[in-house]
């Protein structure tokens, strides 16, 4: 672990290691499962005599959480005493540590097992009626980080509502009612750009869009050649820990021999999903349906199939 990394990770480590002598049980990353639909993977499980301690470590510098009603907390709570259904422990405490939150890296909550169980039975409840699709959705803050966003018919009819809207034209009332809904139709549009990402990725051509790579970062092929190399021809491209990056050392020493030169190589982080140029392309599966049906079906089924994780 790198020394910064430990220093971020110091309020999280400081209290999981408060809380292991103290308690009969700790569980580090381990699965829980109540059923197919409800699981995960709480980050620190501390069992003790008495009281029940939940940890969850929040590394986001964005979205400040809080420990209060946090149903990823009480979800997991509820997991665990389900597995234990004969231990009353007095208090259950749900627990973030997020060190980007300077305030308050560590913030607690103190809860019981009947407020853990009655917040089980919701879920449960609520779980039966999206099964049956008796649920009514209901758009809001909870959707940020659902993957069913591109899918959703109520976040779609907000931006098919939101079409013919002309800004200039409209009252501040009315421009009110759209401001609520502005960070909704934004996480719909975000996901709808990350899900045909994803496809073009996965070898589904999106009409009129294409991929294209990254820039390039440029870096060293082999670090301990570097080093060494540096060393012979007592070049400083060093700095503390680490070596400096290509541009760096060639900043430092404009003249950089071509030994290390050759170390440098340019790599791409990936590509992005823009507009192509020109006349845009045709769908593929139109295309290809009229040499050969069943295999433009079976590509069209595979599109579908790539979808499938965002119904879920």
């Amino acid at each position: 672990m790198l020394h910064e990394d430990y220093l971020f990770l110091k309020p999280y480590l400081n209290h999981c290691m408060a809380l292991m002598p103290r308690c009969n049980r700790y569980e580090i990353e381990l699965r829980q499962e109540f059923s197919q639909l409800l699981f995960g993977t709480p980050d620190f499980v501390a069992i003790g005599p008495d009281w029940l301690e939940i940890v969850d470590l929040k590394t986001g510098a964005g979205i400040m959480v809080e420990p209060e009603e946090n149903d990823q907390l009480l979800c997991y709570a509820f997991m665990v005493l389900n597995q234990r259904k004969s231990w009353q422990p007095k208090v259950v405490r749900l627990t973030i540590v997020q060190p980007t939150d300077e305030d308050r890296p560590v913030k607690t909550w103190n809860t019981s097992v009947k407020h853990v169980m009655a917040w089980g039975a919701r879920a449960q409840a609520a779980m039966q009626a999206a099964i049956e699709g008796s649920v009514q959705l209901e758009p809001g803050d909870h959707c940020r980080f659902c993957k069913a966003k591109p899918v959703c018919p109520k976040l779609a009819g907000h931006v098919v509502e939101a079409l013919p809207v002309v800004v200039r034209e409209l009252r501040p009332d009315r421009l009110g009612y759209w401001l609520e809904k502005a960070d909704l139709m934004q996480q719909w549009l975000d996901s709808l750009r990350e899900v045909a990402h994803d496809l073009a990725c996965s070898g589904h051509p999106i009409p009129g869009w294409e991929l294209k790579p990254k820039r390039a970062v440029r870096s060293w092929a082999d670090e301990e050649k570097v080093a060494e190399i540096a060393r012979s021809k007592r070049l400083k491209i060093f700095q503390p820990r680490k070596l400096m990056s290509p541009a760096m050392a060639e900043k430092a020493h404009p003249n950089l021999p071509e030994e290390l030169t050759s170390q440098i190589v340019a790599v791409s982080s990936g590509a992005n999903l823009v507009k192509s140029k020109g006349k845009p392309q045709a769908l593929p599966v139109a295309m290809e349906s009229e040499a050969n049906p069943e295999q433009a079906k079976l590509k069209s089924v595979m599109g579908n199939l790539a979808l499938l994780k965002y119904r879920r």
